[in-house]
């Protein structure tokens, strides 16, 4: 994307050297498309300022903050819709001699090219500009708070853990597409045969933690409720009816942990009981968790 940029901007230097109108495509377009180049622009510094570790880790706009790969993948999303408008109205529509001329298989060379080498020079800037202390993983996160317990960082949706949960009045309740649904107190759940798992949370905020996690596998409440034939998904949810949906092989390696390193889970990890969902990013970890769906696939 960075070797296209003076291709494009040479191209669009062009296109507003004739000038607006009254024509749509002339006027708003222009405006979107002016728009959507600035987005794109703006996703790329993020991006490159988190993978290189150049200026804050967290920015602040107003009162609100936020990591540089949230702000990257926020403003992504806010490009989806000018991205839609300017291919509608600007697909190229590329001719077959395009591709088999010599012009364009030297060009597409040349940009492939130099694709590769800035890649190359990316990555080695980004190993050198590590820090050792907070190693970087594939996904771009970095590490916090490795096998220690609740000494993590904690990462709600707006309004999440508000109301701290009584144990003595806590249930989790399992019902759906089961043959015996039931409700399990803290009491009766923690009399289950435990299991140990190391997982790693990973979060779209750019941190993520390798954990020991002990608590009983979802798969074990599920034998106990019953699938029916026709079960295809589980939902799990938390207090404030956060939802995150498994499939019936995701579901199988699901923890329900409620110990973290060895210590009873921190309220704003989780307490009493949270996911653990090794194959997930960190949004399918539900919190909280108080009921367990199994949803029924649909017939065809």
């Amino acid at each position: 994307m960075i070797a296209l940029i003076p291709w494009k901007t040479i191209v669009s230097i062009r296109s507003l050297r004739r000038g607006l109108d009254w024509r749509f495509d002339r006027s708003w377009m222009i405006g979107l498309s002016l728009l959507l180049a600035a987005l794109a622009l703006g996703v790329l510094a993020l991006g490159i300022g988190w993978t290189w570790r150049i200026g804050p880790e967290l920015l602040w706009l107003g009162n609100y903050g936020d990591t540089l790969v949230s702000w990257h993948w926020m403003l992504a999303l806010v490009l989806l819709a000018p991205l839609a408008a300017h291919i509608w109205r600007r697909w190229p529509r590329p001719k077959p001699a395009d591709f088999v001329s010599r012009r364009g298989a030297l060009k597409m060379l040349g940009l492939a090219g130099a694709g590769t080498a800035g890649w190359l020079v990316a990555q080695q800037l980004a190993a050198a500009r590590a820090a050792p202390d907070s190693p970087r993983r594939f996904t771009g996160s970095a590490a916090q708070g490795s096998f220690g317990g609740n000494n993590f960082p904690v990462t709600n949706s707006s309004g999440e853990g508000q109301l701290a949960l009584d144990t003595a009045a806590w249930f989790l309740a399992v019902r759906g597409a089961v043959a015996r649904p039931y409700k399990i107190s803290y009491a009766t759940l923690a009399g289950l045969p435990s299991s140990e798992v190391t997982a790693t949370i990973d979060c779209t905020t750019g941190w993520y933690s390798t954990q020991v996690w002990r608590g009983v596998p979802l798969s074990v409440l599920l034998a106990q409720a019953g699938l029916n034939p026709g079960a295809a998904l589980v939902r799990l949810r938390g207090v404030s009816g956060y939802i995150g949906d498994f499939t019936l092989p995701e579901a199988a390696e699901v923890l329900l942990a409620t110990h973290v390193g060895g210590q009873v889970l921190e309220h704003w990890h989780g307490f009493p009981l949270r996911a653990v969902a090794p194959s997930r990013r960190g949004w399918f970890w539900i919190k909280w968790l108080t009921e367990i769906e199994v949803l029924a696939g649909q017939k065809t």
